[in-house]
């Protein structure tokens, strides 16, 4: 009796620990974890926030409260939303690494991944109500592959993670490329706790109002190499950079307004789809790099 119902405590305890709302993000099981794991993960999305909190952009989550849930399935993958006074106020993806400890996948301020309200209102407008919410799954590798799997459609049906735009992508393409490309995000991410080092904060700004990845050269710059896409972010001409996924049939832009420069030497490149700057991304400059192209 008594090991019974030190077994339920313990189950009480993680479910608490993570305030997992299983109609959030459907995933079929939370990676699995000790206590003391689930502890270290709250302890270190915690330091994390903190330190974003030194920024000005970033200030309300030094109040903030926050809610983790998993992405997966099986994926070793967190997400964690902030809310001050209630309201989304950004969101952390936090991944597992193989010895041990968490790794920060991406972080971003506004608009969160997977929100569930994106997801109606893309349903909505393909016609697609019938899909349960509860039936989707949201499928995370890495900042540039994060979509929704939406059940319930004759045909494969994939939605962006961010936008909750339709994506022309199939079951064996997905299945390619996150294969291809599943050791991407703890390649680049920040692993434990340190400090920002550098924070650089520049205007935001329509990444439509000009395109010259349609005449000009990119920026020549790799995962070795991004000392010339800081270099630009110093300078006052906008940058702005692209990618095609999904054997180039998805072309994504966004503006490059700033960066994040930890002090285990990762930068994080702010990411944004319009002149209001009102929501913000933070992805991991190599991987940027190693995926796609920045051009002036």
């Amino acid at each position: 009796m008594n090991k019974w119902i030190r077994h339920t405590v313990i189950a009480a305890l993680v479910v608490s620990t993570f305030l997992v709302t299983a109609q959030s993000l459907q995933a079929e099981s939370i990676p699995s974890a000790t206590v003391q794991q689930e502890t270290e993960l709250q302890s270190t999305v915690r330091g994390w926030m903190d330190e974003l909190a030194k920024l000005p952009e970033f200030k309300a989550w030094s109040h903030a409260e926050f809610a983790v849930s998993p992405l997966g399935p099986g994926m070793h993958s967190w997400i964690a939303i902030v809310k001050d006074k209630g309201q989304p106020a950004g969101y952390l993806v936090i991944q597992a690494k193989e010895n041990g400890g968490f790794a920060l996948g991406e972080y971003g301020k506004g608009e969160y991944l997977f929100d569930q309200t994106t997801l109606r209102q893309s349903l909505a407008q393909l016609e697609l109500l019938s899909s349960l919410p509860d039936s989707n799954q949201a499928l995370y590798i890495h900042p540039l592959l994060a979509v929704w799997d939406v059940s319930g459609s004759t045909e494969d049906t994939y939605l962006d993670g961010m936008s909750g735009e339709w994506l022309p992508l199939q079951q064996d393409t997905w299945e390619k490329t996150a294969k291809a490309e599943e050791g991407l995000a703890s390649r680049y991410a920040l692993q434990g706790n340190t400090l920002i080092v550098r924070a650089v904060k520049s205007r935001s700004f329509d990444p439509y109002n000009e395109m010259p990845w349609l005449t000009e050269k990119p920026i020549t710059a790799s995962a070795e190499d991004t000392g010339i896409v800081l270099k630009a972010l110093s300078s006052t001409t906008p940058l702005r950079f692209t990618v095609e996924r999904f054997n180039k049939e998805m072309l994504y832009v966004w503006s490059v307004t700033g960066y994040h420069n930890w002090g285990d030497g990762n930068v994080y490149a702010a990411l944004e789809t319009d002149e209001l700057g009102s929501s913000t991304r933070y992805i991991p400059l190599k991987l940027l790099a190693e995926l796609g192209h920045f051009y002036r």
